[in-house]
């Protein structure tokens, strides 16, 4: 089960005024309040984006979420949770406006009534609550210098629940009071992202889930593939910063502000120069 929101699939680098593909929310199963878009749809769904070309928007007023069940109906809900005893999520997440509210729910039915686990963020802190009985709720402040933020949580049947927070899971330690599951018997059956919120909206970007293995964050600056930030990818986020083309993959977004500008061109140089280590 390995599963990701990116929405579309799309070749090469496409120039501002190209035809876009639409972004669509077709590979989860509910959208009330929720759409899909990115910086080449234009107008109300040019979202900001982390990464390729589209985002999913929650408009944060209760209902505001997106489900996946992987309980086979339609032709691409057939990789989301069944049965899982371990579950290891990512996702980036950016709340406009201010708040606190829900941003993720793992349940253990198809109905999502059951929740086994919930993250909130209050706008300082995003907090994992076992709901199966578990203990030790697990806190982790996100970055004050970044609005896009990650969350990757590992979520193990009546065992313990790892918590990172704008950190990643391959390199640094998950946070130091990550909580317990309370139910060996319990099994997550399906998730959602966004939830019930006083957030203007929330824009989700990057999920990804799987039963095993830390998934790790993204390389910020890295947009043409290559698993380095050089010259190249400069010059690529000095193009999309100028208006001239939207980069189709990869983090032009250095600074993680929620656009893309001549603070990551700077930023980009300086990583390619060896001069700033830039953590993901």
């Amino acid at each position: 089960m390995n599963k990701k929101i990116k929405t579309i699939l799309a070749a090469g680098l496409l120039t501002l005024g190209m035809a876009a593909q639409a972004c669509t929310l077709a590979a989860w199963d509910d959208g009330a309040n929720v759409t899909a878009g990115g910086p080449e749809e234009g107008g109300a769904l040019n979202y900001t984006r982390y990464s390729g070309l589209c985002s999913m928007k929650s408009d944060g007023t209760n209902a505001g979420r997106v489900i996946n069940d992987g309980d086979g109906v339609g032709v691409l809900d057939t990789s989301g949770p069944s049965q899982e005893g371990t579950m290891i999520t990512r996702f980036y997440f950016l709340a406009e406006g201010t708040g606190s509210g829900i941003i993720f729910q793992a349940f253990s039915d198809d109905a999502e009534t059951t929740p086994v686990y919930t993250v909130t963020f209050d706008g300082t802190d995003v907090t994992v609550t076992p709901n199966d009985g578990g203990t030790d709720t697990a806190v982790g402040s996100v970055n004050a210098a970044y609005n896009w933020h990650s969350v990757e949580i590992e979520w193990n049947q009546g065992g313990a629940i790892n918590l990172w927070v704008d950190t990643h899971s391959i390199t640094d330690a998950a946070a130091a009071n990550a909580g317990v599951s309370g139910n060996a018997a319990t099994e997550i059956e399906s998730v959602a992202l966004g939830g019930a919120n006083d957030f203007t909206s929330v824009i989700f970007d990057e999920y990804e889930s799987r039963r095993s293995s830390p998934i790790g964050r993204l390389q910020v600056g890295n947009v043409d593939g290559d698993a380095s930030v050089t010259g190249a990818d400069v010059i690529l986020i000095l193009r999309e910063a100028s208006f001239i083309l939207v980069n189709d993959q990869g983090v032009p977004d250095v600074d993680k502000s929620g656009s893309i500008d001549g603070v990551d061109v700077i930023l980009a140089l300086r990583i390619a120069s060896f001069i700033l280590d830039i953590p993901n």
